[in-house]
């Protein structure tokens, strides 16, 4: 199973712009990348913050830029989004039991569980697993089945960064998470966006991959308090590959429109600068 993860589109309405970004340009230069490149994904993900202050316009533009992707789109929500103005443009997305946006995909390859840590009743952005999605996450884990990989995706990460204003808006109880994952099984990885930051590791030997931003970047910076340092560093998207067991993900930049080249020509070895540097190859 291949498939591509992206996160953070942080869209507004038509004709706006973020940060003096366009986040629908953005998008539409990587829906075309991924049509172009990926055309044999099961799916793309979206894992939240779909619009930046959750207008029923910014959804409507969003949605017009994820209906001309190839592949099925799942998307979820983060911490700026608006469930109702949500649900009154993507009617289909996923809906458990409760209304949240959440869901269980048992493919050949994988399991794919998909959480929904949005908390509309705080003004800090944090999130929340309430006992109602808790269950949700018991009920999946347990019910999965063993003999291939689990993939939990959600916005907020459960544990610290080290990015002190990101760590104060995190998930709000990630140990009653953990705890349910504990009882239960460990996902195999976890996705997850909200930091506007590639970040790998473990949590408590669960490898975890945090999807870079689709816009604004959070900078890197441990040191800044009381304000998130914003930065124009390049976006990607993750393409992944589950096969036989093995997990592989690659960062995937869209806006890159350099030279490419061989790095066996000769040519290219010996350039002395970037304008010397011959491109060798098609653009991609």
């Amino acid at each position: 199973m291949k498939f591509v993860i992206l996160t953070d589109t942080h869209f507004v309405p038509a004709g706006r712009k973020l940060y003096g970004l366009d986040p629908a340009a953005r998008l539409s230069i990587a829906v075309d990348k991924i049509n172009a490149t990926h055309r044999d994904i099961a799916f793309v993900i979206v894992t939240g913050d779909l619009a930046h202050w959750g207008e029923q316009g910014a959804y409507e533009s969003l949605a017009a830029q994820l209906g001309r992707l190839n592949a099925p789109v799942i998307t979820m929500l983060g911490n700026h989004d608006k469930r109702d103005a949500f649900r009154t443009v993507f009617p289909n997305a996923d809906r458990d039991d409760n209304g949240f946006v959440q869901s269980v995909r048992v493919t050949d390859a994988a399991t794919i569980i998909t959480l929904d840590t949005l908390n509309e009743d705080t003004p800090d952005h944090a999130g929340l697993l309430c006992d109602a999605r808790l269950k949700f996450l018991d009920d999946a884990l347990a019910s999965a089945p063993s003999d291939r990989p689990l993939l939990l995706f959600q916005h907020h990460p459960p544990f610290d960064s080290g990015l002190r204003y990101m760590d104060t808006i995190k998930l709000a109880n990630g140990e009653a998470e953990w705890e349910v994952i504990a009882r239960t099984r460990k996902p195999d990885y976890l996705f997850m966006g909200h930091l506007h930051r590639p970040i790998a590791g473990s949590w408590r030997g669960i490898p975890f991959h945090i999807q870079r931003a689709l816009t604004h970047q959070v900078a890197f910076d441990f040191e800044a308090e009381g304000h998130i340092p914003g930065s124009h560093e390049a976006p990607d998207y993750a393409f992944v590959t589950v096969d036989d067991g093995n997990i592989v993900i690659h960062q995937c930049s869209f806006l890159y429109d350099g030279p490419r080249f061989s790095l066996h020509d000769a040519e290219a070895q010996a350039a002395q600068s970037v304008e010397e540097l011959r491109p060798s190859l098609p653009p991609s």
